[in-house]
């Protein structure tokens, strides 16, 4: 009998042990801290910033990344933001620690103790220099530069382990701009149309250095205030007067309605300066949401503005379709707001 209930007892024991055992052996925290590897990225600036990765917890606090890290399906590792990292509009959900990444409460990001903090160029150097010294990498990106924009996703599918899908992401971005490119490659410039392009307030324009010109030229676009000394100039109406755009494209906000946009629109055509040239004239003024025009999304904008400028050579494309395709196939979404007008 003693016999039996000791042979009971080494089955009991032996099967909890093997059963443990499997436990452990499936256990994905185990396994995700196994596989955790340090890895050098040179960010946008150039930095080089030493990161374990994949990481768990992201601060980012610019809206470019965001969308981005959304894409790549890592929406989970994102523990707080800044106050536009509204798309997805299930960011909403998440803490703040940022207005922008010019404005960030830096005690709050360090209290949270990321992984990593994503910021964009207005990110000063001594707040980098306050987050490392508390342990914190960064990592900082121009995210509405076109050509920076794929090192950028291959660097956070590097950081989130999410490569593949970073790749899928570059693919489609790549495709449109390669398209954009070869299309104006040929172009001289007296086919090229001279673009006047306004920021968020009146006459607030832009010069050769900033990455709104780089978009104009991309798309085939001449811009009138690439000489201009100062990287945000002001322009006056005499000027703009003289310079006679032949096309017009004003930034409006995120959160502007479509009665909004028809309005500021009306207000720019009505403008001194403005109500008289050939833009206005011939009724070649366009407002775009600043949705599109960085991050993952600035393709779509790049193409609207390459379809603008050259409608003959883009007559087969639809930037709006093509928008639809990105939201549906990173962020199973479906297109709902209007985001330029007119639309054609």
């Amino acid at each position: 009998m003693k016999n039996k209930i000791l042979v009971g007892l080494v089955i009991i024991l032996a099967f909890s042990l093997f059963v443990c055992g499997c436990g452990s052996r499936k256990g994905p925290d185990s396994s995700s801290q196994q596989q955790k590897t340090p890895v050098t990225i040179t960010d946008g600036k150039g930095n080089q910033v030493e990161i374990v990765c994949p990481v768990d917890k992201v601060i980012s606090i610019t809206s470019g990344a965001s969308e981005v890290i959304c894409a790549l399906g890592a929406e989970d590792k994102i523990i707080c933001r800044d106050a536009k990292s509204l798309f997805p509009a299930t960011l909403a959900k998440i803490p703040e620690v940022a207005e922008s990444s010019y404005k960030p409460n830096l005690e709050l990001i360090i209290e949270n103790n990321p992984d990593v903090v994503v910021a964009d160029s207005m990110f000063k150097d001594d707040m980098r220099e306050k987050l490392e010294a508390a342990g914190i990498p960064v990592l900082i990106y121009v995210t509405s530069e076109v050509e920076t924009l794929p090192e950028m996703i291959e660097d956070l599918g590097t950081v989130l382990g999410k490569k593949e899908r970073a790749q899928e992401l570059i693919d489609f971005s790549n495709k449109y701009h390669d398209l954009i490119k070869e299309r104006t490659a040929k172009l001289t410039e007296k086919e090229k149309p001279q673009v006047y392009y306004e920021w968020n307030k009146p006459y607030y324009s832009t010069n050769a250095s900033g990455p709104a010109h780089h978009r104009i030229e991309l798309a085939g676009g001449i811009n009138i205030a690439a000489n201009e000394p100062v990287r945000s100039p002001t322009l006056t109406p005499e000027w703009l007067a003289e310079k006679n755009p032949e096309l017009i494209v004003r930034m409006s906000s995120r959160e502007d309605s479509l009665e909004q946009i028809k309005e500021l629109r009306q207000e720019v055509m009505n403008r001194p300066g403005l109500s008289k040239t050939t833009a206005v004239q011939t009724d070649k003024v366009y407002l775009m949401k600043w949705d599109i025009s960085s991050g993952l999304r600035s393709v779509i904008g790049s193409l609207y503005f390459a379809k603008w400028f050259h409608p003959e050579l883009f007559a087969d494309i639809d930037p709006e379709a093509i928008h639809r395709e990105l939201l549906k196939k990173f962020y199973n979404l479906e297109l709902e707001d209007t985001y330029v007008y007119p639309e054609k």
